[in-house]
């Protein structure tokens, strides 16, 4: 069975390791979008906020993501009362398991209940990524710079 619930600080050892798990993988695959260990403390930060949530299989944490309001987070030309999708990670083994779409449809129906566009973004040389988001229904709104490399942000508007 599949749960998507918000997080909780008990859960904060799990999502770091997954988080990290994650990250490792990506590096692997010459994606370079996050940095290795993660920020335990901003993780916290957002568990406390209630921004992060958990995808749960069976009792089993297998992805985590975060989501939260625009004018929280400084990003580009957004929309105001908009809301951000990221952190999206889900465990390599479960990848391929329309898991992501999971994530994408409850953040996309949250957003939809608010009636406010939903914004994401991913390292812009993940074409796979860039590829499945535009399959997802999000319309590409350009490649920007984040610290050393490029992003490419996208937005969804029902």
């Amino acid at each position: 069975m599949l749960e998507i619930k918000l997080a909780g600080i008990n859960n904060l050892d799990t999502i770091v390791e997954l988080i990290n798990k994650v990250t490792l993988h990506l590096h692997e695959n010459g994606i370079k979008q996050w940095t290795y260990p993660c920020n335990r403390s901003e993780i916290e930060m957002d568990i406390k906020k209630r921004h992060s949530y958990v995808l749960l299989m069976d009792d089993f944490i297998v992805g985590t993501f975060s989501l939260k309001d625009i004018k929280d987070f400084d990003f580009f030309l957004m929309e105001p009362n908009s809301k951000y999708l990221y952190k999206i990670a889900i465990l390599p083994e479960y990848q391929g398991k329309k898991l992501g779409m999971e994530i994408v449809n409850y953040a996309c129906g949250y957003s939809r209940n608010l009636k406010s566009a939903l914004y994401l973004d991913c390292f812009a040389g993940n074409k796979k990524l860039r590829n499945f988001y535009s399959d997802a229904g999000f319309d590409f709104t350009g490649d920007f710079p984040e610290e050393n490399y490029m992003v490419s942000v996208f937005k969804y508007k029902d």
